[in-house]
C-alpha cells in the first residue's frame, strides 16, 4: 500500500514505459495451424484407443428382461431344474435357479425348529399353487444386486404379496426373521 499519491520510482516511466501502472500492450503469438492439427490428431486416436479399452455402456441386451412364463411348474431339488419349485421363496426355469426377491421365507434346508420346517414346507407347496395358476411375468428386481432376483407378477399382483398375505412369509429386510419365535402364530 502506498503512503502517499506517489510511491518511490512512479514520478518517472521506467525503460519499459510503464508508468502509474499502465502497461504496453504486447503482441499476441498465434499458435501455428499446423500444431492445433497435430494436437487434434492426437485426440482423436485417442478417443478411438480409448473406445475400445473402456467398457461398453449397458445396453438393454445385457439388461435382464421381464419374462413372461406360462408353464407347468412342480417340485424338484435340482437347481437346474426346467420349470419347479426349489423352497418357499425360490424356483428354477430353464436351467436357472431363481428367488422372489420381496419376501423373507423360512428355511426348508435350515430350519431351527419344527415349525420353521413345516412353514417351509407349506410355502414351498403354495409356491407351486400360486405358479401354476395361469401365466405370470417374471421381473428383475432394480433394487436387488442379484441377478437371480425376480419379481412375479400376475394381473398387477406380486405373489409374494399373496405370499405375506396367506403367512407364509415375511415382507423382506436386512434382518432375519426368527421364525421359530412365531411357534404362537396359526400355521396356515
Amino acid at each position: 500500500m502506498a503512503r502517499n499519491l506517489y510511491d518511490v520510482g512512479d514520478r518517472s516511466p521506467n525503460q519499459k514505459l510503464d508508468w502509474l501502472g499502465e502497461k504496453q500492450e504486447r503482441s499476441v503469438q498465434v499458435m501455428p495451424l499446423g500444431i492445433v492439427m497435430v494436437a487434434l490428431a492426437i485426440g482423436a486416436f485417442a478417443i478411438v484407443i480409448m473406445r475400445n479399452v473402456l467398457p461398453a455402456p449397458v445396453s438393454d441386451t445385457q439388461v435382464p428382461q421381464s419374462t413372461s412364463i406360462n408353464t407347468h411348474f412342480s417340485l424338484c431339488d435340482d437347481v437346474n431344474g426346467q420349470a419347479c419349485v426349489l423352497g418357499p421363496g425360490t424356483y428354477a426355469y430353464q436351467g436357472r435357479s431363481y428367488h422372489l426377491s420381496d419376501v423373507s421365507v423360512p428355511s426348508l434346508t435350515g430350519a431351527q425348529c419344527p415349525v420353521e420346517a413345516e412353514r417351509a414346507q407349506a410355502g414351498r407347496l403354495a409356491l407351486l399353487a400360486m405358479l401354476n395358476g395361469g401365466a405370470f411375468d417374471a421381473h428383475p428386481d432394480e433394487a436387488d444386486a442379484d441377478p437371480s432376483a425376480r419379481m412375479l407378477v400376475r394381473d398387477g399382483v406380486s405373489l409374494g404379496e399373496l405370499m405375506i398375505l396367506k403367512n407364509y412369509a415375511q415382507p423382506w429386510s436386512g434382518t432375519p426373521v426368527d421364525w421359530c419365535a412365531k411357534e404362537a402364530e396359526k400355521l396356515v
